[in-house]
Order: C-alpha cells, then sequence, then structure tokens
C-alpha cells in the first residue's frame, strides 16, 4: 500500500503491462483487480516445469551502488542464483521455521539472494516498506522474526534507536551482515541485545 500510488501511475503507463499483486493486510485491498488466493487457485498444478538451456542464462537483473557508490546494474545467472540462495540458506541456519524479516532491500542484489533462499528453505517473509527501527523490533515480537540481514549502518540504526522504541527480543535473532566491515564495538552491542550476528 506504501508504494500503491506509484505503481498505479507506471501501470497506466506502460502498454505491455506486468501482473500485479499489492495486497494491504490492514485492508484487504490491492493494486490491481486481481485477488490473489483467486490467482493461486487459476494456476494449473500440472504446467511443465522448464529448466534453463543453460545455468549461466541470466535470470534477474539487479540494482547495486557495490563499493563505488554508483549506481549499477548486475546480472545474476541461473547457477550463480542457486548456489547463493542454498548456499544463504544452508549458512544462515534457514528452515521450515524461519521467519525473515526484509531489512535487507530485496531490490539490492535481488535482497543477497535471501528472496529465492528463504523461500527454498519454506520459511517466511516478512516485509517492511523502509527500515524504521521501532519496525523491526515491533516485528520481531509480532511475527516471531528469527532472521534478519543488513549492513552495519542498520545495526547502528537498531543500537542507536529511543529506547521507547527498542523491546526487549522474545527469543535470540540472527543477523548476517555486509557490505563493510561491522565495528566491534556495533557487534558487541547487537549480542548485548539478544541479536547473533554472523
Amino acid at each position: 500500500s506504501t508504494f500503491a500510488e506509484v505503481v498505479g501511475e507506471a501501470l497506466r503507463m506502460t502498454k505491455n503491462r506486468p501482473l500485479v499483486i499489492g495486497i494491504d493486510s490492514r485492508t484487504n485491498t490491492t493494486i490491481d483487480d486481481l485477488d490473489y488466493e483467486e490467482f493461486l487457485a487459476g494456476g494449473d498444478p500440472d504446467h511443465p516445469w522448464r529448466l534453463p538451456d543453460d545455468e549461466w542464462e541470466a535470470i534477474s537483473l539487479c540494482y547495486t551502488s557495490g563499493t563505488t557508490g554508483n549506481p549499477k546494474g548486475v546480472v545474476y545467472h541461473h547457477r550463480g542464483a542457486y548456489l547463493n540462495a542454498l548456499g544463504n540458506a544452508f549458512a544462515f541456519g534457514l528452515n521450515s521455521r524461519s521467519v525473515y524479516l526484509w531489512t535487507l532491500p530485496m531490490f539490492h542484489c535481488n535482497g543477497w539472494t535471501y528472496t529465492w533462499g528463504v523461500t527454498a528453505a519454506g520459511g517466511t517473509h516478512v516485509c517492511l516498506p523502509q527500515m524504521r527501527p521501532a519496525d523491526v523490533f515491533r516485528l520481531i515480537g509480532e511475527e516471531g522474526v528469527t532472521h534478519l540481514c543488513g549492513a552495519p549502518i542498520v545495526l547502528n540504526m537498531l543500537i542507536h534507536a529511543p529506547e521507547h522504541e527498542k523491546h526487549p527480543l522474545p527469543h535470540r535473532v540472527e543477523v548476517a551482515t555486509g557490505g563493510a566491515a561491522p565495528p566491534r564495538a556495533v557487534l558487541e552491542a547487537m549480542e548485548t541485545m539478544g541479536f547473533h550476528v554472523t
């Protein structure tokens, strides 16, 4: 719902309209006239699944600013996406009981392939329209979040959130960080709050 107006305008401007299903869980409204459950029910369970002709074929074009800070596109191929997604799922301990909170933007290199890794493990995705510490702490409790990712700046935001926004963690939360080396003080502060950072 946060981006409904922008998405709606983009859909009005395109000739080849993509399928978009945006659900506002608070109002149960959609951007399109398509109901998610109806969409799923309309699928063909016997539809033939086809592997790519070549595992090195592109699967997605991602945005990143990388180490230079300049925006650029990065192409993932099927092989790399598969290996990274399953490697991340294995290394991060994802499984069917995992609840992954999207503090890392999905558009940024496909969320370090966690878009596929969480799904492959059978985990649950919890999405945020933007990264706000109060929402992170709230959703850890409300949704039972077990995993999240973020650059050290995200960890720093959680550490320095106003005290009234922080809630004691009901359980240990696994955090993967990258993009820059986190300072020792950040790692120690996160661990003290109940996060386990890798």
